[in-house]
C-alpha cells in the first residue's frame, strides 16, 4: 500500500531521513500523507474546520515519535492509528466541555456511495439505501472497540489481514476473527430491520471480499 509514484525503498528511505531530524524530508513526508490523514480525520469527525486542527496534531505526534518511523511496517496503517488517536483526544476534550458528541455517536458511512445503486427500478431504493447506510454506521459503531478498530481497518482502508495483525500487534487468525464477528452482527442487524431485502446479500459480499 505504498503511495502512487514512491517505491517501497524510496518510502524506506523517506521514513528513515525523517526518523534522523530531517526537516526536509519531513516537509515531503507531510505533503505525501496530508490528504490520507485528512481523510481519516475526517472520517470520525465530519467537520472540516476541526479535521484541520487534528491533523496538525496528528503530524506534531508523528515528528515527536520520528525515531520509531524507521521500525513503521505500514504507513497507512500507522497514520490510521495516530489520526483515531488525535481525534478520540480531541473527542474527548469537547465532551469534557460538553462541546460536541462522543465517537460512539458519530454515524459512520460504510457503504461506498461510488458504487451503482442497487435494486435502481424501485422508487424508493434511494431511500432505502440511505436508511441502511444509517443502520450500518449505527452497528459499526456499537461493536466492541477492538473489533470495531479491525472492521474499520480492513474495510474502508483496505488492510490486510496480515497489516492489520502487524499494526494493532495481533495475531492474524484474531484478526480474522474479529471481521467476522463484525461482519456477523452487521448482517444480523440489518436482517432484523430489513428480513427481505436483496441489499443483504450483497453486503455480506461486499463486507467479506477482503478476508
Amino acid at each position: 500500500m505504498n503511495k502512487p509514484g514512491m517505491e517501497k525503498n524510496d518510502l524506506n528511505d523517506l521514513l528513515i531521513s525523517v526518523s534522523e531530524n530531517d526537516d526536509y524530508a519531513f516537509r515531503v513526508f507531510y505533503d505525501l500523507y496530508y490528504r490520507s490523514v485528512f481523510r481519516f480525520a475526517y472520517y470520525f469527525l465530519r467537520n472540516r474546520k476541526v479535521c484541520g486542527e487534528v491533523v496538525s496534531n496528528v503530524f506534531v505526534a508523528i515528528w515527536k515519535s520520528r525515531v520509531s518511523l524507521r521500525r513503521i511496517g505500514n504507513v497507512e496503517a500507522y497514520l490510521y492509528v495516530v489520526a483515531r488517536n488525535e481525534s478520540n483526544r480531541y473527542l474527548r476534550e469537547c465532551q469534557a466541555q460538553r462541546r460536541c458528541l462522543s465517537l460512539e455517536e458519530i454515524p459512520v458511512a460504510v457503504i461506498d456511495r461510488n458504487s451503482p445503486p442497487h435494486d435502481a427500478d424501485t422508487p424508493d431504493s434511494g431511500l432505502i439505501e440511505s436508511e441502511i447506510e444509517e443502520l450500518v454506521g449505527r452497528l459499526v459503531n456499537d461493536l466492541p472497540e477492538r473489533c470495531r478498530t479491525v472492521f474499520l481497518l480492513n474495510r474502508q482502508e483496505g488492510l490486510s489481514s496480515r497489516e492489520i495483525a502487524e499494526v494493532l500487534s495481533l495475531s492474524e487468525s484474531t484478526v480474522r476473527v474479529q471481521i467476522k464477528i463484525a461482519v456477523d452482527r452487521i448482517v444480523a442487524g440489518i436482517r432484523k430491520h430489513y428480513p427481505d431485502l436483496k441489499l443483504v446479500s450483497l453486503l455480506m459480499f461486499l463486507f467479506s471480499s477482503r478476508f
